[in-house]
């Protein structure tokens, strides 16, 4: 009895779950509800006005929302996972170059990134795989 289906399948809904949990958090929490000066901090270090960074932090927060809700609606599009490594590729050398004082910090968003960008890969490669072996 073959269970490696069953297992692919159990990957692909940890991993599609946990992101869709993760984008939520962070967009709710310290994005919308708490306005981490961090995050704005980010911005303005990136060249970005006070108020230009006050409406992208808003902006991005509803984004990383919406996306953690398509993630879970959208269950058998495959291409949200690549979407996700590449946002989370795309932004580490960003932060590495513009804020780099971010880099040492105890939560440092270099380690975070590359576990979310690791995490989109894991579920693209699960749900491919669970989706074909169920013929």
């Amino acid at each position: 009895m073959n269970h490696a289906p069953d297992r692919l399948a159990s990957v692909h809904r940890v991993a599609r779950v946990t992101l869709a949990v993760v984008y939520l958090w962070h967009g709710l929490v310290p994005k919308l509800l708490f306005r981490h000066p961090d995050e704005l901090a980010l911005l303005r270090d990136a060249g970005m006005s006070a108020r230009a960074a006050a409406r992208t932090v808003e902006t991005v927060g509803v984004a990383e929302v919406g996306f953690a809700l398509l993630l879970l609606v959208a269950w058998r599009v495959r291409a949200l996972f690549l979407l996700s490594t590449a946002a989370m590729l795309a932004i580490t050398p960003v932060i590495m170059v513009y804020s780099p004082r971010f880099i040492p910090a105890a939560f440092t968003p270099v380690t975070f990134n590359l576990c979310v960008a690791a995490l989109g890969v894991v579920g693209w490669l699960a749900s491919a795989r669970s989706r074909s072996d169920r013929g």
